[in-house]
């Protein structure tokens, strides 16, 4: 760090205060002359003139050590510190014995980053003189960058053995400390720093992170203020302070200090991060994929940095680019939960379940402890028809966070799809009462009001959610749905074509419209709307059983089965477990119509799903009779369907018309 650098640059220039005087033999006037002008030369700062200098006085006494010492001195100067190494390891082979150069060659490594180097060359020169203070100070800065706390601060002790008012050694020990989160200890020793140099911007920074790690954000500005007062040009303290800012919600504050650190280091990787992690916060999303990207160019393995950035593509839509970033993330950090958790949010809105259920899977199993992973592994096992284990997962995200109303709406759609109605409708009156203008609550529960033939509180439930949000086209093909189980035709198609005109891709509103149009026997604008609706969400599969329904009546019975058949076949897993799959089934000839009406009974988990799987399979087994020509069956079939009373079943509202039409014949 840089702070630690103009640390090591005292011993360097007490360097220069000594060596017009020779340690070791010279030989020769000119040799003499040489040397002392090239102190004289280092004196006045003219490092390339003096490297000149000792290059001459080499050439006349190619071994001696002073020579060697004072050019590498100069070489340190001018930043070559390769070149400095290479003069301090000549003075070393001419004598082996001379500590000193052991000091100032580890020196010129620390500055190169070749820590373990450091570390040998301070161990060979307290080997030669152990009262040497500065080689601990200096060892204990070179383990403190190789991780090796333990071992810096057993240096720091020695050197603030031998030298007591050395503020650096305590700051470096806080340093240590404070990675090992001996948070007490470390604030202690830059509290001791502070009193032996109240100048020291280092203390105040170190101080102001332990601060902050306590989430003491008060004590951790002010400390960074004063950093920051000390020595305007300290980057990190700009970019501590802009963290701490961003935990505040102080959002253009902390943007301003990232800029700042930034403009300092236009190569700070972290800030860059940082600084993208604070134009999410604020939701410009653009500018955080440019400084997560800048981050990335400066540091391509920063894993970290892509996982911010796929959130930050994800938040704007991206999700092919979220799921790269995410997947990057992973490859570099497998253990990342977040990462993981975000491709499984992309792959859900792509559609893409199995894979986002491995991702979740995964992130759980990480440990992410996050209430919205289990809340969207839940609705992504809703969509392969796992509804059991859908319930648990939000049931777990209700218990980690049961202050999110949206939790309670999701249980709400589980419930409805496990005919569990009346404790979903519970669930969205909880919803409700955390958050009033929850329109999704309203439609839920008009879903399970539907269900429970309660049409006027549908109807009321999905107009209050259109009355909230008037652009919810999702409420008005709900409305839609339910006026035509009324038999409100003309107010069911207007609800339909208004969803449509919300939001022309939405599959529900095309299904709704097909529905009302099957229902008034206006059948090639029904399955026009039914093939709109599956090309929008291919596993609305109610929608293709109104398909092959349609098609075959249309004088295409063969088609229509296969085209079925490639969906139904393609089912995993639950999936094609699910009452759906076999009444798919049933339809495309791979079960028998005894075997398709017991398992309406059979796989249904209470008496309110088994009245609705066979309100179902009656329509649908009435429909292969009608199809054959059985009117009789047909009709003996369709009122079996009546029987159940499912009146918000769509296919209730089917059966009643088809029985009505067979009437007139």
């Amino acid at each position: 760090m840089k702070s630690w650098f103009r640390r090591l640059a005292t011993p360097i220039l007490l360097i220069f205060a000594v060596c017009s005087c020779s340690r070791h033999g010279r030989s020769g006037a000119s040799f003499d002359t040489y040397f002392n002008k090239g102190v004289n030369e280092c004196q006045s700062a003219n490092y390339a003139e003096a490297i000149q200098d000792f290059d001459k006085a080499l050439e006349l006494n190619p071994t001696n050590v002073d020579a060697y010492v004072n050019r590498g001195m100069a070489k340190s100067q001018l930043r070559d510190y390769s070149g400095a190494v290479d003069d301090y390891t000549k003075a070393i082979v001419a004598d082996p014995q001379d500590s000193y150069a052991y000091f100032i060659r580890g020196n010129a490594e620390y500055n190169i980053g070749r820590y373990s180097v450091v570390v040998a060359d301070d161990t060979r020169l307290l080997q030669l003189n152990p009262q040497y203070t500065d080689g601990y100070f200096i060892r204990a800065k070179a383990r403190l960058r190789l991780g090796d706390y333990a071992g810096a601060i057993a240096d720091d002790n020695r050197t603030i053995l031998q030298d007591a008012g050395n503020a650096g050694a305590y700051i470096d020990r806080g340093n240590a400390e404070s990675a090992l989160r001996k948070y007490d200890d470390a604030l202690s020793d830059y509290n001791r720093a502070i009193e032996l140099n109240p100048n020291s911007a280092e203390a105040y920074y170190g101080r102001g992170l332990i601060e902050s790690a306590r989430i003491d954000y008060a004590g951790a500005v002010a400390d960074f203020d004063q950093t920051i007062e000390l020595d305007p040009h300290y980057r990190d303290a700009y970019s501590a302070r802009g963290s701490v800012k961003l935990n505040l919600r102080k959002l253009d504050d902390a943007i301003s200090d990232f800029n700042e650190a930034i403009t300092l280091d236009p190569n700070d990787t972290v800030g860059y991060f940082r600084r993208g992690n604070a134009w999410a916060a604020v939701k410009n999303y653009s500018n955080a994929i440019a400084d997560f990207a800048k981050a990335i160019q400066l540091s391509p393995q920063f894993a970290e940095a892509y996982t911010a950035s796929a959130g930050a593509k994800y938040s704007l839509g991206d999700y092919t680019g979220s799921i790269a970033d995410s997947t990057r993330a992973i490859q570099l950090n497998p253990g990342d939960a977040t990462a993981n958790f975000t491709r499984g949010e992309a792959e859900y809105c792509l559609a893409n379940y199995d894979a986002a259920m491995n991702d979740l899977n995964m992130a759980v199993r990480l440990n992410l402890q996050s209430a919205e992973a289990y809340d969207l592994r839940g609705l992504t096992r809703d969509h392969l028809k796992d509804y059991n284990g859908a319930l648990e997962d939000i049931n777990e995200a209700v218990q980690l966070d049961a202050s999110d109303a949206s939790f309670f709406v999701d249980r709400a759609r589980i419930k409805n799809h496990l005919a569990e109605y009346d404790d979903a409708a519970a669930d969205c009156d909880q919803a409700m009462g955390m958050e009033a203008t929850n329109a999704e609550a309203y439609v839920v529960r008009g879903i399970a009001k539907l269900a429970l033939k309660d049409f006027d509180n549908a109807t009321e439930d999905f107009n209050n959610a259109l009355g909230i949000n008037p652009k919810d086209a999702t409420a008005s093909a709900w409305l839609g749905i339910a006026k035509n189980g009324a038999k409100d035709f003309d107010g069911a198609t207007a609800a339909c074509n208004q969803a449509i005109q919300l939001d022309p891709n939405n599959a529900l509103a095309y299904a709704a419209l097909g529905y009302v149009q099957n229902d008034q026997m206006m059948l090639q604008p029904a399955l026009d709307n039914f093939r709109k609706a599956v090309e929008l969400d291919p596993s609305l599969i109610e929608a293709r059983f109104r398909i092959w329904a349609i098609q075959s009546r249309l004088g295409q019975p063969d088609d229509a089965t296969k085209e079925l058949a490639v969906y139904v076949n393609s089912l995993k897993g639950t999936a094609a477990k699910d009452w759906t799959a076999q009444v798919g089934g049933f339809l495309i000839g791979t079960m028998t119509e005894e075997n398709f009406l017991n398992a309406a009974t059979t796989s249904a988990a209470n008496p309110k799903q088994q009245a609705l799987q066979q309100c179902q399979a009656q329509y649908y087994a009435g429909m292969k009779h009608l199809l054959a020509n059985d009117k009789k069956g047909a009709i003996a079939l369709f009122k079996k369907c009546l029987k159940t009373g499912e009146k918000g079943c769509p296919e209730y509202a089917s059966v009643s018309v088809e029985l009505d039409t067979l009437r007139k014949e």
